[in-house]
Order: C-alpha cells, then structure tokens, then sequence
C-alpha cells in the first residue's frame, strides 16, 4: 500500500519519495515529535509524557529533534471535540492507506484533523491541501482541518473537484515510482538534511525520470 508519507514526500521531492518507498528513512523528525506532543496535549497529559510517548513508539528517538520541536510548539484550544485518534482511512482499490491525527466534531460534522509545522503567510500548504484531498477521496470528506503546530493556527481546507484530481494524480506518480522508475534530482534544501543524499548524487537520471 501507498502511505501518505509516500506522497507527501514526492511533494518535498520524487527522489524522497523513491527512498522512503524502497528503505528504510531512521532519522527521528520534529513532526515526529510534534505529534506526539499535540496527541499528549489534548489528552490532558504535559511535555514529559509527550517525550516518554515518544520515546516508546520511535527506536531512532533523538532528544535534541524533540527538545527544538517542544520549543517551537504553540498549544491552543480549538473548539472542537475530539471523537477519534490515529485514524486508518484505506482504499483498497486505490492501494492507498493514511492515517488521521484526529477526527473532530464541531457538534454537526466531523473533520480529519492533520498535524503541519510552520502555517504560510496566508492560506494553507500544498501539500497540506493533498492531505484533505486523499482523505475526500478514500472516506468522502468535503473538508479537512489544518494545526499549525508552531503557531498554534487552525485552518480549514474545502476539498474541491480540482484537489481531488491533484490528489489522484499525486498518487498515479508515487505508484510507478514503486514499480521501480527512479525520478530525477530536485535540488532544495532539504537536500542539507537528506538522510539519502549521498546515494542519491551517485544515481544517474535516465529519460524517463523526467516524466516523475
């Protein structure tokens, strides 16, 4: 099955994606902390249960990743009643599996809440936004809601016919990247903290990479 990880990394860059598909990616994140102090925090418990959370689930635990997350992370309320964590949402026919922070109520509909880091200026993430469109397509939500976990923002996401397509075409391209195709290099920052960067320079693009 396709994860969700899988196509939010093609979004940070194909050759990501390629890699976290095909091994194993052992480097401990700040999202990975950061959820596990949100998920700490609207269960009622403190930061020091977030890291012992942390530090049970994750065998690549890294301290410093956590302790700069647990700086940077703004908790507020956000009116919404929480009615489910860690939810799977699959499409079998799709190959396509996610998981869901948290599913909220607002008293009349419920929501997939998804965890990000830094909220943009205005509006939301693209990738954030493809998050809302596979879980329209997998389980029908016609709208997602966004915590910005460094400013505490929350954001709304209406899932439209166009994000649905974005969406599919997303995942049309993470499936041939695990048939086997290797997609080209895209230089970016990230590249300084690539856990894969070094066999990455060493992989030559071949013609059809550029199609990914």
């Amino acid at each position: 099955m396709i994860k969700l990880s899988h196509i939010t990394s093609y979004i940070t860059c194909p050759r990501l994606c390629y890699y976290r598909l095909h091994f194993e990616d052992e480097v401990f994140t700040e999202m990975n902390a950061v959820r596990e102090i949100y998920l700490s925090f609207r269960r009622g418990f403190d930061l020091k249960w977030a890291e012992e959370r942390a530090k049970a689930l994750y065998s690549n635990f890294d301290y410093e990743v956590f302790k700069k997350a647990s700086e940077k992370f703004v908790y507020r309320e956000i009116g919404l009643k929480t009615v489910e964590w860690d939810t799977v949402l699959k499409s079998e026919r799709l190959e396509v599996v996610m998981t869901v922070d948290e599913i909220v109520s607002d008293g009349q509909r419920e929501f997939p809440l998804f965890l990000s880091l830094n909220s943009p200026e205005e509006g939301i993430w693209f990738k954030d936004v493809i998050k809302a469109g596979i879980a329209g397509i997998i389980a029908g939500y016609d709208e997602s809601k966004i915590y910005y976990a460094y400013s505490g923002e929350l954001r709304d996401v209406e899932v439209s016919y166009g994000i649905k397509r974005k969406a599919l075409k997303l995942i049309e391209r993470v499936k041939m990247i695990k048939k086997g195709f290797l997609p080209e290099r895209r230089e970016s920052e990230y590249c300084k903290f690539c856990s894969f960067k070094e066999d990455c320079k060493a992989k030559p693009e071949t013609f059809a990479s550029k199609f990914l």
